[in-house]
């Protein structure tokens, strides 16, 4: 019994979120500070962990997650000034111009080469790509959707492989392991995305039509395999800096490359590649305001400082090992390396970019205004993480004779949240828990809205499961960030934000239902690779648990189609 309640109140907190996330409509900042609130009290008064413990570890937990809260402060501080000196404005329409009318390639490049390689540089698709897509004459659905779910897939490599580098601290391993491990699940899953993407845009009718089903598999088929490709190249003797180079750029690489086969696809099929007669008058005056080059110039300048300070080794390790800034929390230590993190050079862009396009007026204001809550979000999510990863943790004094002389950290495993639930999980799931792990990940996404934050959550929970199991740690807690990484078409928050920026809040709930099924396809597709690699099972075994899968694709597509058939007639 005391084992049942032990993992209802590890739990409860987030079936709490869940409730004020879907019926209440909370914000996920919102939602994470009641989360944070009740699990610290959980910690403290039923898992027995030292109040100062608890305290200090959240706020170790923030500071961890500076890497991706200070790139989401800046990257959002880099998007406003971009709007707010006309450059955003100039590049919404030449993006429209893109595809001179044809419907599968306007979605794959814009949504998802072009989504993948924004989202990887520090641009935020879902908030930049809809007003594009409502101008274009898509649906407020449509513009909202196919931008959340076109970087899902490669979610893991945003931000310059942010998500990848967390992982690798958590397992104690090196990035390149890190990129490397995911990008085993890229191919299956980012072609799944885009036939998925496809389908929402246009149903049966344009997937199968003579462009949509060939663009599609295309692009999924090139995205995913240029990820996985490019994280192979790192298995070379490169060089310790170069094959983390690859890694940081995994995302960029992969859009750039992936909109450069679509275009020569398109090419050898004749359609126009842009097409200025979509534009209206005033659009065409905006078209004619600034040169691209110029509008680019904050992404230009990103590239260039990322690619200076990790493409010279000398540049590289005085950054990365030179200058670790470590902060000392108790008996935590974080080098914090500011000037090595891409959050720095997105500053350093904006920044260098103001003699070029000019100071932008409310740029500041209203960055304040939109940026202080996603921040937030993000980093309570890493406090609560680091509170459920310290729990039990108590004070152990050292005495001499008689006097204190030190005192020091003690983790008490009994009284442990990831140790109580990954001893659970083992007993219930066996071998077999890694069918649910990319669900758990997805669970997290879902709640954070964020990878990262899915992450931080629970890959310490599956490392000790997998080892109580003793099945592949690496497998499984791939597994649970990418479950994160798709959840971010399903995220309240990321659709919320999708919406509002073509004033169209309110269609979340159509959205999330209708890409819901999508997402745990593609979750499912993680669940069969992670059981095939986490009980390193051999060939033939992988055949049945893929011909497993498939089958039950194949009954849920007959399923809904007659059901579509039936509600039709």
């Amino acid at each position: 019994m005391s084992l049942a309640i032990d993992i209802f109140l590890i739990l409860v907190p987030f079936f709490i979120g869940i409730v004020l996330l879907i019926f209440f409509k909370l914000k996920a900042d919102l939602v994470g500070t009641i989360i944070f609130v009740i699990v610290l009290i959980i910690s403290i008064f039923y898992f027995n962990t030292d109040w100062r413990v608890s305290l200090i570890v959240s706020l170790a937990g923030i500071i961890k997650s500076f890497p991706i809260t200070l790139m989401v402060l800046t990257s959002i501080l880099m998007m406003t000034y971009m709007e707010k000196t006309g450059a955003l404005a100039k590049l919404v329409v030449s993006f429209k111009k893109i595809g001179g009318g044809n419907q599968a390639f306007q979605i794959m490049i814009i949504n998802l080469a072009l989504g993948t390689f924004l989202v990887s540089i520090g641009a935020t698709p879902v908030t930049m790509l809809p007003p594009v897509l409502a101008a274009m004459g898509y649906s407020a659905f449509s513009s909202v959707a196919l931008p959340a779910i076109g970087y899902d897939p490669l979610c893991t490599y945003a931000l310059l492989a942010v998500p990848a580098s967390f992982f690798a601290d958590f397992m104690g391993i090196t990035l390149v392991e890190s990129g490397r491990a995911f990008s085993y699940y890229m191919p299956l899953v980012t072609l799944g995305i885009a036939i998925g993407m496809i389908w929402l845009a246009g149903g049966k009718k344009l997937l199968f039509s003579k462009d949509g089903l060939l663009f599609s598999l295309i692009g999924g088929l090139t995205a995913g395999g240029t990820a996985l490709g490019i994280n192979l190249l790192t298995l070379l003797p490169l060089g310790g800096y170069f094959a983390e180079v690859l890694v940081l750029l995994t995302g960029v690489i992969a859009g750039m490359f992936t909109a450069t086969i679509l275009i020569i696809v398109a090419k050898i099929k004749k359609i126009k590649i842009i097409d200025a007669s979509v534009l209206t008058d005033e659009e065409k005056e905006i078209d004619k305001s600034m040169p691209l080059v110029k509008a680019l110039c904050p992404w230009l300048l990103l590239v260039f400082f990322i690619l200076i300070t990790n493409l010279i080794p000398q540049v590289y390790s005085f950054l990365h090992s030179s200058l670790p800034l470590t902060i000392t929390l108790g008996e935590i230590k974080i080098n914090t390396s500011i000037f090595s993190h891409a959050y720095f050079w997105v500053l350093v862009a904006t920044i260098c970019s103001i003699p070029i396009l000019g100071k932008g007026k409310q740029t500041m204001k209203v960055w304040i205004k939109r940026s202080y809550r996603p921040v937030y979000a993000v980093a309570i999510f890493f406090a609560i993480a680091y509170i459920i990863i310290y729990s039990g943790t108590r004070y152990s004094n050292l005495i001499m004779d008689g006097s204190i002389i030190s005192q020091n950290w003690f983790k008490f495993s009994n009284n442990n949240m990831i140790n109580i639930l990954a001893l659970a999980s083992a007993d219930i799931f066996g071998n077999m828990y890694p069918l649910i792990v990319p669900f758990i990940g997805l669970f997290a996404g879902f709640i954070s809205g964020s990878e990262t934050s899915a992450i931080a959550m629970f890959t310490n929970y599956h490392a000790e499961t997998a080892a109580a199991l003793g099945i592949s740690a690496l497998a499984v807690g791939t597994a649970n960030g990418i479950g994160g990484g798709l959840a971010s078409v399903l995220s309240p928050a990321k659709i919320q934000n999708a919406a509002a920026v073509i004033d169209q809040v309110g269609i979340e709930g159509e959205v999330i239902k209708k890409t819901a099924p999508i997402a745990i396809l593609m979750t499912l597709s993680v669940a069969a690779i992670c059981l095939c690699w986490a009980n390193s099972y051999i060939w033939w075994k992988w055949l049945i648990v893929f011909g497993i899968y498939f089958a039950i694709i194949g009954s849920l597509g007959v399923f809904m189609y007659h059901r579509k058939e039936k509600i039709s007639n």
